[in-house]
């Protein structure tokens, strides 16, 4: 099933009414989300997104748009449809994969587009793509998601770093551990929070999705 029927047909889990979520809320300070198709049609959009569209397009061109998504959104979806056409086959959503930083003076806004490609029929591959404002802080975001899944410090940092677009190669750099522990640190965080992949658990630590079923089979990326 398409990333975009699940989050069609499954609601997200109710956080809990206490104070840091309506904060968290109010700040807006999750990513936001679009899905496009592989021919770059828009699938799915929530309100963060489009938000940060309408900033980018100021940012840009220095006027409001609505219900349009940014030119250099659609260039960094339209070179991942470039790889997927050339990897169909690969499981490593690392190769799949582009991020890029839209910036002002006063603004960073990060772009991480994630094909996820279906082998049976390319033509319903999918893309996702997480924006963020990465000028303003996620502590929230994070603080919420260690106690709702019991991470730990390390996982935190690791779910961090999975924000920012980072590779496995880059986080362990970044953490100064080898590729191996950052993908234990990726298996033991797909195990809390019930989820299959890196992308199910952007969507999961942000509220998005509700968590899936283990799969015993499946490995991080």
């Amino acid at each position: 099933m398409s990333l975009r029927k699940r989050m069609h047909m499954e609601k997200p889990r109710p956080l809990p009414p206490d104070p840091e979520h309506q904060a968290m809320a109010d700040e807006h300070i999750s990513p936001g989300f679009l899905i496009l198709s592989s021919s770059l049609k828009l699938l799915y959009r929530d309100h963060q997104s489009w938000k940060l569209c309408g900033l980018i397009h100021r940012m840009q061109q220095g006027t409001v748009a609505t219900g349009v998504i940014p030119h250099a959104v659609l260039q960094v979806c339209a070179e991942v449809a470039r790889l997927m056409q050339s990897t169909v086959h690969t499981t490593d959503l690392d190769q799949l994969q582009i991020k890029h930083v839209i910036s002002d003076r006063r603004t960073e806004i990060l772009v991480l587009a994630i094909g996820l490609p279906d082998a049976n029929d390319p033509a319903r591959s999918e893309i996702l793509v997480l924006l963020e404002e990465v000028s303003r802080p996620l502590v929230g975001l994070l603080r919420g998601a260690k106690r709702r899944f019991q991470l730990t410090d390390r996982e935190v940092n690791v779910v961090q770093h999975l924000l920012k677009g980072m590779t496995n190669k880059e986080i362990a750099n970044e953490m100064h551990v080898t590729e191996q522990t950052v993908k234990e640190h990726i298996k033991n965080i797909m195990k809390k929070t019930k989820t299959l992949t890196r992308t199910a658990i952007l969507l999961a630590v942000s509220g998005m999705i509700p968590p899936q079923p283990p799969d015993s089979q499946t490995a991080a990326r």
